[in-house]
């Protein structure tokens, strides 16, 4: 499983709990998204170095796979799949 598969599904994971546990404040993103699609999205705009990292999802994510919660962190980890 590459990098960027695994964050995703973790990503997705999170996703669905923060949608069950936090309702009231995820529910735009409900409305539009499943906790797989956003994944999907915020996957991709974080390896393009195009997405905000401040978010719960993304925070529990970079904790779940011991990445540092920093840009140049998320970089070197979606980096590493290119250098494979």
């Amino acid at each position: 499983m590459s990098a960027r598969d695994r964050f995703q599904t973790t990503l997705a994971g999170h996703y669905a709990e923060l949608f069950a546990s936090k309702p009231d404040e995820y529910a735009y993103a409900a409305s539009l998204h499943t906790p797989e699609s956003l994944a999907a999205k915020m996957t991709a705009s974080m390896a393009a170095d195009n997405a905000n990292k401040d978010g719960e999802g993304i925070k529990r994510t970079c904790k779940s796979l011991g990445i540092k919660h920093t840009y140049a962190a998320l970089r070197a980890y979606f980096a590493a799949d290119s250098q494979a």
